[in-house]
């Protein structure tokens, strides 16, 4: 029996911009994505069926959160299926065990479930020694989802137990400017800040948001080049926060009231900002101490909604 277990970390937005669609349909982006330590654990084991047929290997998916899938619809059931179909052919015959402890909201704007799916990808290179570079994994995710590279470039730099050429490779980062689909990345130094999540009892389609993000006026747009810069020259005063600027948010914010209500509830915390992640309905703040993102995500519990403190990854 192999066994590993992968960090898979939530993510935020610190800018996001959307442009036109491509001959497929995509929206080209253009956004600076920040890991955070908070963190699902991903464990992998794999059941060997001695005297079984090479590569006749199944999959089972399970997770502490009764309403997920646990069969091909959940991602991470997905990595594993393209990974057996990738390379499986020579495995000894077995069983895939894949248990998912969740704690990043679902359907929430934080990459939770492309997380769990490139943790997937990076625990059967670990577990059945294929040696592939981030480069590789990063490919394989791509086929999985615009997050999922990002998510497998933040647990190459999180996880200590993947291999030390993935975890030393120059695209391992916690932070990144993405472009294209999303899956054109720009490694970058990222923030060094706690910060406080929470979301409403609701759920938001990023289908919807994409959909509806093209008939909405934009009145305000991020420089992500210049940010970028502020970012990598460890700009300390407010200017960075300038460019935290998601375009979702003109639908999103409109489409679900609850996420404004939420987001101006985090303004008068007095963060150094607060923005919604993704297509939402996270909302996140940045503070400099500690202490009073503790204090906020207490408040905002009280208040009803479902709120974690925690911090970026360096």
């Amino acid at each position: 029996m192999k066994e590993i277990t992968v960090r898979s970390f939530a993510k935020i937005n610190l800018s996001l911009d959307v442009g036109a669609c491509d001959a497929q349909g995509y929206h080209e982006v253009d956004m600076i994505m920040q890991q955070l330590a908070f963190h699902d654990d991903v464990q992998l084991r794999f059941v060997r069926f001695p005297g079984g047929k090479k590569g006749d290997i199944g999959i089972s998916v399970r997770t502490n959160r009764y309403y997920l899938p646990t069969d091909r619809r959940n991602l991470a059931w997905r990595a594993a299926e393209l990974m057996i179909d990738r390379y499986g052919s020579s495995w000894e015959s077995g069983r895939l065990e894949i248990n998912i402890l969740k704690r990043i909201p679902v359907a929430a704007g934080l990459a939770g479930g492309s997380g769990n799916g490139a943790a997937v990808i990076h625990g059967m290179n670990v577990m059945f020694g294929l040696k592939l570079t981030l480069g590789e994994i990063c490919s394989l995710c791509e086929e999985l989802g615009s997050d999922v590279p990002f998510s497998a470039v933040g647990q190459a730099r999180g996880n200590k137990g993947f291999p030390t050429a993935v975890r030393r490779d120059s695209m391992a980062a916690s932070c990144v400017r993405a472009t294209g689909r999303g899956t054109v990345l720009e490694p970058l130094r990222g923030i060094d800040r706690p910060i406080v999540i929470a979301k409403p009892a609701l759920s938001v389609s990023t289908a919807e948001v994409y959909r509806g993000i093209d008939d909405c006026d934009i009145p305000e747009r991020p420089d992500n080049r210049r940010l970028a810069r502020r970012l990598e020259e460890n700009v300390g005063d407010g200017r960075v926060y300038e460019d935290f600027i998601n375009v979702l948010e003109n639908y999103t914010l409109a489409a679900y009231p609850k996420v404004a209500e939420l987001k101006e509830r985090m303004e008068r915390m007095h963060p150094e900002k607060a923005l919604m992640s993704g297509s939402g309905p996270t909302v996140f703040a940045v503070f400099r101490r500690m202490e009073d993102a503790q204090k906020s995500c207490r408040i905002l519990r009280k208040q009803g909604y479902e709120a974690y403190w925690t911090r970026t990854m360096k």
